[in-house]
């Protein structure tokens, strides 16, 4: 089964082409789609703490809080819809206009957006999440 790319949050901005912060380069696939749309991640690839990106057609944050809660939020900022890049721990920062998001909660730290990031469904299918 394919994985979509993911950008793990690790203290540097992560994109989806950035090999050197360990993120899987994009290739235009869609095999980590789950059945139904769904993008799908391993549980490992979300640490404690920790925020993602999903790169793909649709683009999520996933990011695990508190030990065993996930949550996934919309990864367009709501400013003018650039994907957001996971940072340090649960911040999410948009590379266009500088907004900052909390990834735990989705809610804006940092203008210029002033709306939280739209949330998305999130399950867990084994060792897998389940994402949109």
């Amino acid at each position: 089964m394919a994985i979509l790319p993911v950008a793990v949050a690790c203290g540097t901005t992560s994109k989806s082409d950035d090999t050197a912060s360990g993120s899987t380069p994009a290739d235009g696939s869609s095999g980590g789609s789950a059945p139904g749309g769904g993008a799908r991640v391993p549980v490992a690839q979300v640490p404690v703490g920790s925020a993602v990106v999903i790169a793909g057609p649709k683009p999520y944050v996933v990011a695990q809080p508190t030990d065993g809660t996930f949550v996934a939020f919309d990864a367009a900022c709501t400013h003018q819809g650039a994907t957001v890049s996971a940072q340090d721990g649960l911040t999410l920062e948009c590379p266009a206009h500088g907004s900052r998001f909390n990834g735990g909660t989705g809610a804006v730290e940092k203008g210029p957006a002033k709306a939280a990031l739209a949330s998305a469904p999130v399950r867990r299918d084994g060792e897998e999440l389940v994402v949109g």
